[in-house]
């Protein structure tokens, strides 16, 4: 597929997305921008409009879509061999959706690729404990620890899988390559015949078969495979793998709407919206088509379309959450916030638990200043999403918009308690406990030593500021603006001026020796969420 058709500035992916993202940039490092001078011209020019669309796009996602995003320009990066930078975005992607063994996956390729194998074991064994049935996984895992030597660890990782894929001749090749170096030879042979048995055409098998059959000293049997010997290795299909390094648009399957809903989920607006007709034309009173037609229409800025459709799945369906959502954003996507909260509300009425409506919601509330009533439609949205950091920091900052951030601190120092090493926490709690009234002094001295941890691991942006206000916070605030200058330069680098303009107004606080009262700049997106914004045009481009 290509960049140009996946990283448009898209404020809804499908309806389990969750639209409008405030800035995440306390989840992730920022991507380096590497020098293209030694690409082919068209090929760097593509690049760099590839990183441009990116850049543009990220700002208006959150969760497992901006996740997403972030693994796509990694794969822009790892086919142009730009390994390093793809690394970081896979990184980002895993920080952003910590459950999708995927981005940790590839995480373990991109290291492996870069000879880091310490680091690819450790990402191979965090998607193993995520997602048991995608083999490749275990077979790059099983793989590198044959590389380290620690043979029993490899054979037993297979065998877990042969078990129930029988059919894979790849992992019995493997198992017998090992017993071979076991001196397991008559389990060896075994295990090589499976593999031929399963997969016939992987005639690079017999040489390994040949070498057991020497090693028992069975020598008319060792001729025969060698005289059947090839170079046709067994495979094992990887499509996570192919999909890095290859080209082209990824498969969608399942009903119309189905298909419209992950292909809006993949921006690949054009196409969503014929498969939206094609529904509307079996079923031309389909409520969730219309609603979802909608919102396309809205968010590529055709906005008679997007009303025409809504008011249309509103009258077949006055109660559908789906419809009155769609009626919202289409408000919202005009500028008529007060309507859309309408709503918004509406939707939540027929769906309390509609995570699109509570967050559109919660945002609208903060834009209101009505905090009591943010913090319930996040507080919802947080239980139901407990690992989205986002969702997090944004109950954070409606619980400090209301004058409640001893409650924002209890709440963060509960999830410490079950997730005591998830340093994108750390960092809330350190902002927070930095910035509270009600902190104890205990917690500042906390928030500090976590701060000076986490700025070790990786001096970013994000990291630079929070040690700011950390250092701030126990008075030294010629030291915090060493470190909150360093946060202004890596935002500066990365063109993120909206940042680091609010770094600068935090600056100014600290160079008139005062504590800032807000874990986050009162004008950061937590606080003001933007409304959302259409992308005229979008609708035309198609994917290639």
């Amino acid at each position: 597929m290509h960049i140009r058709s996946l990283f448009l500035r898209a404020t809804l992916a499908a309806l389990s997305v969750l639209p409008a993202a405030a800035f995440a940039e306390a989840l992730v490092k920022p991507l380096p921008t590497p020098d293209l001078s030694k690409l082919p011209p068209d090929k760097a020019k593509e690049l760099t409009e590839a990183r441009a669309d990116f850049e543009n796009a990220k700002v208006d996602l959150v969760g497992g879509a901006l996740a997403t995003a972030y693994a796509l320009m990694g794969g822009e990066y790892a086919r142009a061999g730009f390994g390093d930078v793809a690394a970081v975005a896979f990184y980002d992607a895993s920080q952003l959706a910590p459950q999708d063994a995927r981005w940790l996956y590839l995480r373990g390729v991109i290291a492996a690729g870069q000879k880091q194998n310490a680091e690819a074991r450790a990402d191979y064994e965090a998607a193993l404990a995520l997602d048991k049935n995608y083999l490749p996984v275990r077979y790059r895992l099983a793989d590198l620890l044959v590389e380290e030597r620690n043979l029993d660890g490899a054979h037993k990782l297979l065998e877990e899988a042969v078990a129930e894929h029988g059919d894979q001749a790849a992992l019995f090749a493997m198992l017998g390559r090992i017993e071979i170096k076991q001196q397991r030879y008559a389990d060896a042979v075994a295990n090589f015949q499976r593999a031929l048995k399963a997969e016939p055409q992987a005639n690079a098998i017999y040489t390994d078969l040949a070498a057991a059959f020497t090693a028992l000293g069975k020598t008319a049997e060792a001729a025969d495979a060698k005289a059947k010997q090839g170079d046709a290795e067994p495979s094992i299909a990887d499509p996570l793998v192919a999909g890095l390094y290859q080209r082209g648009p990824a498969p969608v399957t399942g009903t119309p709407l189905e298909q419209a809903r992950r292909l809006v989920a993949m921006t690949r607006f054009g196409e969503a919206r014929a498969k939206i007709e094609e529904a509307l034309k079996a079923r031309p009173n389909d409520v969730d088509a219309l609603a979802l037609g909608a919102r396309v229409d809205a968010l590529t800025g055709d906005r008679d379309a997007a009303q025409q459709k809504a008011a249309q799945a509103l009258k077949l369906d006055p109660q559908n959450a789906a419809a009155n959502l769609s009626q919202g954003m289409v408000y919202e996507f005009a500028g008529d916030d007060a309507n859309a909260y309408t709503y918004y509300q509406r939707a939540l009425r027929a769906d309390p638990r509609l995570a699109d409506a509570l967050l559109l919601a919660g945002n609208a509330d903060m834009r209101r200043e009505r905090y009591a009533d943010a913090i319930e439609h996040y507080k919802t949205l947080a239980a139901m999403t407990p690992e989205n950091l986002v969702v997090t920091a944004r109950l954070v900052a409606a619980q400090v918009g209301a004058g409640r951030c001893g409650d924002a601190l209890a709440y963060i120092n509960g999830l410490l308690g079950k997730r005591a090493q998830d340093g994108d926490l750390m960092q809330i709690f350190v902002r927070l406990a930095s910035t509270c009234p009600a902190a104890k002094e205990a917690e500042r001295g906390m928030a500090n030593d976590y701060a000076r941890l986490l700025y070790k691991q990786h001096p970013d942006a994000s990291d630079s500021a929070a040690l700011a206000l950390a250092s701030a916070a126990q008075g030294k605030f010629d030291e915090a603006q060493k470190y909150q200058a360093e946060a202004i330069y890596e935002a500066t680098r990365v063109n993120d001026t909206a940042l680091a303009d609010m770094y600068r107004a935090t600056m100014r606080e600290f160079a008139a020796n005062k504590m800032p009262d807000r874990p986050w700049p009162a004008n950061h997106p937590y606080f003001k969420p933007p409304l959302l914004t259409s992308l005229a045009g979008a609708g035309d481009r198609k994917a290639q």
